[in-house]
């Protein structure tokens, strides 16, 4: 593998004398406690996976408006984006493409059957309390899609006396933010709810002059130059009752409404007006957790999403219900502790598109094993999900570690991973004369990895290598002659790379680093996969003196494609980052972020705007 650091990278690397990719500052040695690396709570230090916990107060501290925003500073994770907040946007966990990694929100799956992607840039962080991030294959966890890794976001849950919460805010690009909340507990319930409205004028979606295609040019001066808009109505709450120590209910919910305006390739004429889109994404999920013995914890969820997408003024319609079951069973053994589950998962579309096939289900059986005995450590999983379109796929996940001392640790995992092609992939059709085919195959993927840490409690870091193979990857391209886009499946596919980071508390500032270098490739062509950098880094610096907390982060990019084939290079970039919060007082607090400081101009995908040089001022009170 021949990888070549941008100068930014360089930089980034050089910032500290040494950096990691697995431990991320907020984790703690034995405080953090993980859920998504072996779907049972799991201290960080145990965890063998490569996972990224973000707690609320880093949230609040990003400045960033979205989910998708959020995670695209995080380590082995890169972004794309048509245009600015609330735009049609891509994620791509550890290189692989932007529907192979799985969004949770309290349990619940969350995404579209048709595109197969979540909709990260419709989340408000406003109702969001913590997110882990799983990287690497995960199937043999979560199923189908996991190819590249798992989101998992938890609303709040309440807890001691009642609560409330408010935040004011407002910036450059007209921008807004107002949220509230209250939580709390009394007697056998616990409560928490919070809604809030998120609103911006933008960008213009689009720049020009931009030939998307060969034969036609997109953008039009007279009607794209205009702002295009973005505006999140969002909700959650969480209700929950405790029977008694060993028995509980919990009912969450998480709801967004968004409008979307964007720039229409000249047919947004009808009276110069921007065509546009409301989206919902919505989950809801009742769970019973019942210690059955001492050894035995059974839980049973039954759940609903909906990632639904309609056109105003350029009609069309694409709604995904997906119908959920689950039971988990937890068993402590004399070593380590077991899991065996059953899944079902029912997908619905209801479409302006004809599609051949409107539904499909899955049913699934797991079984895992985790343990740990003096220096070894072990996870096993076992998945068989049975699609009623393409039959049976059984996954495993193998993972091992070993304590060199008790500050030093190696790891090793090898797991497979799979994907069904989306409906899109399979059987849409448009008039521009875009098309699926019915004859794809289902996504295999083979991932290798191995990661040495090191954690003596003030300092952590360390370097994992990765090494996933993946045979019948889907990516679409215009084809010629007539350019229209279409799925082409290649037989074989490498993505290869190394993830470092590393964490401290230095002389009263909080650091933090990362660097990714991966190469993401087709390998019957040679070219690179679209969109996805060789490298990238973060760093971030913060310190608190008295009652002010205020800090920075840089981040670097390097090239990438814009489609596949090596088509139209976007250019690498840096961002600079800064925030500052003063605390009035223990209950009220005064926050500010400046992003892109440098009011630096790039691209997240050809043609498309991103954000200048942004202000945002908000106030925060919620008592302690």
């Amino acid at each position: 593998m021949n990888i070549r650091l941008s100068a930014t990278a360089v930089a980034v690397a050089a910032a500290l004398p040494f950096a990691s990719a697995a431990v991320a500052a907020e984790e703690k040695t034995g405080e953090t406690v993980v859920v998504t690396a072996t779907r049972q709570p799991q201290r960080a230090s145990e965890v063998l996976a490569s996972v990224d916990v973000i707690e609320r107060d880093e949230i609040e501290q990003s400045g960033q408006s979205s989910l998708l925003e959020l995670l695209g500073n995080r380590a082995g994770v890169q972004i794309s984006s048509n245009g600015g907040p609330g735009k049609t946007s891509s994620l791509f966990m550890r290189g692989t493409n932007s529907n192979h990694t799985v969004l949770f929100v309290d349990g619940v799956r969350l995404g579209s059957a048709t595109t197969g992607q979540a909709p990260f840039q419709n989340i408000s962080l406003d109702q969001i309390e913590r997110v882990e991030i799983l990287r690497g294959p995960a199937s043999a966890l979560y199923g189908a899609d996991a190819v590249g890794g798992v989101v998992q976001v938890f609303t709040k849950k309440g807890e001691g006396g009642f609560r409330p919460e408010l935040f004011v805010g407002a910036g450059t690009y007209e921008t807004t933010d107002v949220s509230a909340g209250v939580s709390g507990a009394a007697g056998a319930w616990s409560y928490a709810f919070r809604a809030g409205q998120y609103e911006t004028d933008g960008v213009s979606a689009k720049k020009g002059p931009f030939a998307a295609r060969q034969f036609f040019h997109d953008y039009d001066p007279a009607l794209d130059a205009d702002r295009d808009g973005f505006r999140a109505t969002t909700a959650s709450g969480s209700l929950g009752f405790k029977f008694n120590n060993d028995h509980d209910l919990e009912l969450n919910v998480l709801h967004a409404q968004t409008r979307n305006w964007y720039d229409g390739n000249g047919f947004n004429s009808r009276g110069g007006a921007d065509v546009g889109n409301d989206d919902v994404a919505e989950s809801i999920g009742l769970a019973s957790r019942n210690r059955l013995t001492s050894n035995w914890t059974s839980t049973v969820r039954i759940a609903q999403s909906k990632d639904e997408s309609s056109g105003f003024r350029d009609s069309f319609q694409f709604d995904t219900l997906q119908s959920q079951a689950v039971w988990q069973n937890d068993v402590k053994l004399p070593l380590g502790s077991a899991l065996l589950a059953y899944e079902y998962l029912d997908q619905r579309v209801d479409s302006t598109t004809a599609f051949a096939k409107k539904g499909r289900w899955i049913e699934s059986l797991l079984a895992g094993w985790s343990a740990t005995l003096g220096r070894h450590q072990w996870q096993l999983n076992v998945r068989q999900d049975q699609n009623s379109q393409f039959g049976d796929e059984t996954t495993y996940l193998a993972s091992y570690g070993y304590k060199l001392t008790p500050l030093w640790s190696v790891s090793a995992a090898l797991g497979t991973a799979f994907k069904a092609p989306t409906l899109n992939d399979l059987y849409y059709v448009d008039t521009f004369g875009n098309h699926g085919d019915p004859s794809l195959k289902p996504e295999r993927s083979r991932n290798r990895e191995a990661a040495l840490k090191y954690d003596d409690g003030s300092h952590s870091a360390s370097v994992t290598y990765f090494h996933n193979r993946i045979s019948n990857l889907i990516e679409w391209n215009a084809a010629p002659p007539t350019f229209a886009f279409v799925p082409e499946q290649t037989d074989d596919a490498r993505i290869e790379g190394w993830e470092f980071a590393y964490a401290a508390k230095l002389y009263g500032f909080d650091v933090s680093t990362s660097i990714d270098l991966m190469d993401a490739k087709n390998l019957e062509t040679g070219k690179r996969l679209h969109r996805r950098a060789r490298e990238q880094g973060r760093l971030a610096i913060s310190r608190e003196v008295g009652p002010f907390r205020f800090g920075g982060e840089l981040i670097g990019v390097g090239k990438r494609f814009d489609r596949a084939g090596e088509v139209n290079e976007l250019s690498g970039y840096s961002l600079l980052n800064l925030f500052a919060r003063y605390a009035v007082n223990r209950d009220w607090a005064i926050e500010a972020r400046a992003n892109n400081v440098l009011d630096r101009d790039y691209e997240l995908a050809k043609g498309f705007n991103t954000l200048g040089a942004t202000a945002f001022v908000g106030v925060r009170y919620a008592p302690k």
